[in-house]
């Protein structure tokens, strides 16, 4: 018990002073954590009370805090890399001048960049030892190192966030159906996962009728629910799940799914809606992150917002046209990311321009996270948004409005660009009939598209700019057609008579 409660001790001093963590403290930590699950059941705070970060700082102290760390700490460590050294003698940066409000003097690096030569961006004296990239759906993948005790510490964090958060229970059976290929994520969640208790299956993103035959499936694992409880997904990797089963048929009652966690992509109201026409009532955590700034990452509220740790991260919202000053609130703006230490010791990033669109929030947040900070809306990509003279419009607006419309399939697979009087939009349907186009047509102009031109196809290959989707990335499995569905049962049930009778003390 004490040696738990040292190991709370240390993990806050980390958190609240950027001292490193030390990795045996982390796991006494977990473990006393997991003992109380045991023993209480339920570890989590009142009011979305967070009882895993370091301390409240007010925005002034959180400023004058991730100054000096930036300053005393990611500077003087970004030094010792290749790319930064360069950059700091090009321009004449004397980092120990630099703190919160000067960091502007640091010249923003681009995606690019760190796409070209990751190594020009480790640490000297770093410890390397796993490469981790992004799945590459904008563009040739991009690789960050990061040392052992990064992604120890990476998968760590996402324990301590599921034991409070209980979206992992111990009778769940949860699905990663995401891209092998997202090796953080995977990771992160399969280790948190097993840590709780819960049973975990790596699914990769599979051919849809294999994946709901999964789903759909009884697996006869001692302790656990029958059927997979828990679906990690991206959201046009989900909707392509929707779309499959209401083409066979499928309903509610075929599944045992209660809870989805989706990021990487826009979540739209009407994929919600359809999901649960599919699946039931399921409940949605909505969350981002991305592979080059972990374990920066946000959740949303109630209230849509989108907040993060600022302890993780520098975080600033930068204008569109690449002058790269700071945006008014309510605005949008492209997120560019600062990791701080002692989060991150190998791959360092000063100024990192996720290319991300955000929306940032008016005013104080008033919501059950309002302790964190928070960015208001998701945007989509900046090469995606469209400037025009109304203003903006951005891959959110164009697909939250086609998929609230039920005649165009999901995922939406559609393309926009600008054109004279607006924007130009095309999208795949199975008909281009008056009273689709007139309904598609109301639904972009609801959401502010000032809508040009619309083109309705009839197959995806006739898309002249199509928004790449990650459903597209999917892994091949040699099992086809209704196979999946036997010889996953037949596996299953060996496997479960097994374990079951190891657990009694017999003999299999």
């Amino acid at each position: 018990m004490f040696a738990s409660a040292v190991a709370a001790a240390r993990f806050g001093m980390s958190m609240t002073l950027g001292r490193p963590f030390h990795r045996r403290s982390l796991d006494r930590l977990l473990d006393g954590m997991r003992a109380a699950q045991q023993e209480f059941g339920s570890i989590t705070g009142g009011d979305g009370d967070d009882l895993l970060g370091g301390a409240v700082l007010d925005p002034g102290t959180r400023r004058v805090v991730q100054g000096k760390r930036l300053r005393t700490q990611s500077l003087r460590a970004a030094a010792e890399t290749d790319f930064y050294a360069e950059v700091f003698g090009r321009h004449g940066i004397d980092a120990a001048a630099i703190d919160h409000d000067s960091v502007t003097s640091i010249p923003v690096t681009s995606k690019q960049a760190l796409r070209d030569n990751p190594a020009a961006f480790v640490r000297k004296g770093a410890r390397p030892v796993h490469t981790c990239t992004t799945t590459g759906t904008t563009g040739r993948a991009t690789t960050v190192w990061l040392s052992d005790d990064e992604l120890h510490l990476v998968a760590a964090l996402s324990t301590l966030a599921q034991f409070q958060s209980r979206t992992f229970r111990p009778d769940d059976q949860i699905l990663l159906g995401i891209s092998p290929r997202n090796r953080i994520a995977v990771h992160a969640t399969s280790f948190a996962a097993a840590a709780v208790g819960a049973a975990v299956r790596i699914g990769g993103m599979i051919s849809p009728e294999h994946m709901l035959a999964t789903l759909a499936e009884h697996h006869p694992i001692p302790g656990h629910k029958p059927r997979i409880s828990v679906l990690t997904a991206h959201p046009s990797y989900l909707a392509l799940l929707v779309e499959t089963a209401r083409r066979r048929g499928q309903g509610p009652a075929d599944f045992g799914l209660e809870r989805v966690l989706v990021g990487g992509e826009i979540l739209t109201p009407g994929l919600r809606r359809r999901a649960r026409e599919v699946f039931g009532e399921i409940e949605f955590e909505e969350n981002y992150a991305l592979t080059e700034l972990v374990p920066f990452g946000g959740g949303r509220c109630e209230r849509g917002h989108v907040h993060y740790e600022p302890a993780t991260c520098l975080v600033e919202v930068l204008d569109l046209h690449g002058r790269h000053r700071p945006v008014a609130e309510g605005e949008p703006g492209v997120l560019v990311g600062t990791p701080l230490p002692p989060f991150r010791d190998t791959t360092l990033l000063l100024r990192y321009d996720t290319e991300d669109v955000v929306r940032t929030v008016v005013g104080p947040p008033d919501c059950s996270m309002s302790r964190l900070p928070a960015l208001d809306q998701l945007l989509g990509k900046r090469r995606q948004a469209v400037c025009h003279d109304d203003g903006w419009t951005f891959a959110r607006d164009v697909v939250e409005a086609l998929e609230s419309v039920d005649g165009v399939p999901l995922p939406a697979r559609f393309g926009f660009w600008k054109v004279p009087g607006g924007v130009a939009v095309e999208v795949v349907a199975p008909t281009a009939a008056p009273a689709l186009r007139a309904e598609i047509g109301l639904a972009l102009e609801r959401r502010g598209v000032p809508l040009a031109e619309l083109r309705v196809e009839e197959a995806p290959d006739g898309l002249r700019r199509p928004v790449p989707l990650r459903c597209d990335l999917r892994e091949g499995d040699f099992a086809q057609g209704p196979q999946p569905a036997a010889v996953g049962t037949a596996l299953d049930t060996a496997v479960g008579t097994a374990v079951g009778t190891v657990v009694r003390g017999g003999r299999p």
